[in-house]
């Protein structure tokens, strides 16, 4: 669609993601010629909008030939920009941006994997709280997966979301498993003893805790009651090697503890290490 200063607006049909620090190459090819600026220098940086530098690149006569000249994009782009605050204070947000174009409408699709809200309320028995694990500015530890347990306290906790710290800044298949016991009670190994609450794609980071919100929520019982809950990811998340025993309580929130669990070096296959979740738990 042509906008209302002659540009051509194109929606990508795949979300190019560029983590924090990093850089990404475009080549934008027509059959009919693009206009361009002439650039000072390759390299130099053309633009900053503060979320991003823009680079000069270079033309081509045609699609991967002969260079012609230093070229500056001349266009807008709209992005989305995940906004993720320290470990311990603040829950992540997804902010839209443009650097003229209008933005795009927040996603209302319920199934996707979506950032929680920041400045949750916390007190009362159907308000969301948060707790953050003791551990999540010493998690130094990767592996692909992390099985541990919690158990309930007086009440009953119903666990709406995960903090998750990753170990790149990369997106990465994440998947959540429950069960409604210890995972020493059953064949923690075998996928089907295993109830699936999350399956998504999600934004992860090695220097922020990154929230989740559950497919399904996972429900314990109060009274001192024990599920297991197991967290797989493709690029692996960041956890704390313990020095306690499997199944030592580790994490007392007032509502419920977290216990020492183990890893798994690929997702259902051989326990590894002693471990410590490191992250958030958000609930009612």
């Amino acid at each position: 669609d042509r906008t209302s200063d002659g540009l051509r607006e194109v929606v990508l049909d795949e979300v190019l993601t560029i983590p924090k620090g990093e850089t990404a190459s475009i080549q934008i090819v027509g059959k009919k010629e693009i206009l361009y600026e002439e650039g000072d220098k390759e390299y130099a940086v053309a633009a900053d909008t503060g979320d991003f530098k823009m680079i000069t690149g270079r033309s081509t006569k045609k699609l991967f030939e002969e260079r012609l000249k230093d070229a500056d994009f001349v266009g807008d782009i709209t992005y989305y920009t995940y906004r993720v605050a320290t470990k311990v204070t603040s829950t992540p947000s997804l902010s839209p941006s443009s650097s003229k174009l209008p933005t795009l409408p927040p996603n209302d699709d319920s199934n996707s994997p979506s950032m929680l809200p920041s400045n949750r309320p916390s007190g009362g028995d159907d308000t969301p709280k948060e707790y953050d694990t003791p551990n999540v500015n010493d998690a130094g530890d990767n592996a692909k997966g992390i099985m541990f347990t919690i158990t309930s306290k007086l009440k009953e906790v119903s666990i709406t979301g995960l903090g998750i710290i990753g170990k790149d800044a990369k997106e990465s298949d994440l998947w959540v498993y429950y069960q409604k016991e210890s995972y020493a009670a059953f064949d923690a190994l075998n996928k089907d003893a295993w109830d699936e609450v999350f399956n998504g794609k999600v934004m992860l980071d090695p220097d922020e805790i990154v929230n989740i919100k559950l497919d399904e929520e996972i429900t314990i019982p109060a009274g001192e009651k024990t599920v297991s809950v197991y967290v797989v990811s493709k690029k692996g998340v960041l956890y704390k090697k313990s020095s306690k025993d499997e199944f030592a309580k580790y994490a007392p929130s007032d509502d419920f503890d977290v216990s020492v669990g183990t890893t798994t070096k690929k997702e259902f296959q051989q326990p590894e290490k002693l471990a410590e979740f490191a992250g958030r738990f958000v609930y009612v």
